[in-house]
């Protein structure tokens, strides 16, 4: 056999799968399939204050049946068609709704497909509930993990910090916040600044009045520094007039590479002590609230003499 007979075989095959494929996509055929559902809180009315709102989960698809020939089916889009749903009711209230075909919008026009039956649900209970709008803090969902010799200085920066909610009154006045979706950071040696979605729970029915905040942290290197000439001040001294010798030491403090290095010794740390807490004849050295993010490791000398003025 030569290769001129292979290619008219080929070419026999090839002519029957393109008939069979024709006439198999000329024919009619139904189907079932998903489509959007959306269901519409009542319309606005004039008091605000008195306008309802569906309070609880409702499905955003329906199963129905179509119909149409089998090039129309392989051709077919999500978005082809939707069922819309739209609702009346009053605060407190519950309705059933059944779904009918002439809720059913085409999007797409000179699809050639019918749909001939809603399969699945046939029906929905709605509940309504009073309209209220909240503004919640945002509560950032960071898993942070810092590379190592780095530290977080001060604390996750979240902008803006309130959302404003609007929602089921029976939905809002159980939530305290707002929560981000979960960002995962590991060996993070950078500053950190990332856009992140508002977490939003499925059946909630809530809108707000952005979709996403801002998160930001100051990575630094951790370094440790002397900080000298720090003054030393005395507490409960009941009018006494008295100095620490020495009256100034030194702190060995730990932080931010860029914190640690402008430190101010006169107004950053605060250092003094207790003129009530008089210990094996000296007076020990404590530390008050530093002003800054770091950490105060020693005082040198850890223990000074009180004499007076």
């Amino acid at each position: 056999m030569n290769i001129g007979d292979w290619g008219i075989k080929l070419g026999a095959v090839l002519l029957a799968c393109f008939l069979w494929f024709h006439a198999v996509t000329e024919h009619s055929y139904t189907e079932e399939v998903s489509i959007r559902l959306i269901v519409e809180d009542p319309p606005l009315v004039d008091n605000v204050l008195q306008q309802a709102l569906i309070a609880n989960e409702v499905p955003d698809q329906v199963r129905v049946l179509i119909s149409g020939r089998g090039k129309d089916l392989l051709q077919r889009q999500e978005e082809d068609f939707v069922l819309r749903l739209r609702t009346e009711g009053e605060i407190a209230t519950r309705r059933t709704y059944r779904l009918q075909l002439a809720q059913i919008e085409q999007r797409t026009p000179d699809t050639g497909i019918q749909v001939e039956e809603i399969v699945a649900p046939t029906e929905l209970e709605i509940e309504f509930d009073r309209r209220v709008e909240r503004e919640l803090p945002v509560r950032a969902a960071v898993d942070l993990r810092i590379a190592p010799a780095h530290v977080l200085v001060g604390s996750l920066f979240v902008a803006p910090r309130v959302v404003r909610v609007v929602g089921p009154k029976s939905v809002l006045d159980t939530m305290l916040f707002i929560a981000t979706d979960t960002l995962h950071l590991t060996d993070v040696r950078e500053d950190i600044d990332h856009v992140v979605d508002l977490h939003s729970v499925q059946g909630e029915r809530l809108t707000m009045g952005q979709r996403t905040v801002r998160v930001r942290a100051d990575i630094q290197i951790l370094a440790e520094n002397d900080i000298a000439n720090v003054p030393v001040e005395i507490v409960n001294a009941e009018g006494r007039i008295l100095r620490a010798d020495p009256e100034r030491v030194t702190v060995k403090v730990r932080g931010g590479v860029d914190v640690v290095s402008s430190i101010d010794p006169q107004s950053d740390i605060s250092v003094y002590i207790d003129f009530n807490q008089f210990q094996n004849g000296n007076f020990a050295l404590q530390k008050g609230d530093a002003k800054a993010h770091f950490e105060i490791l020693e005082i040198i000398p850890a223990q000074v003499n009180v004499v007076s003025r």
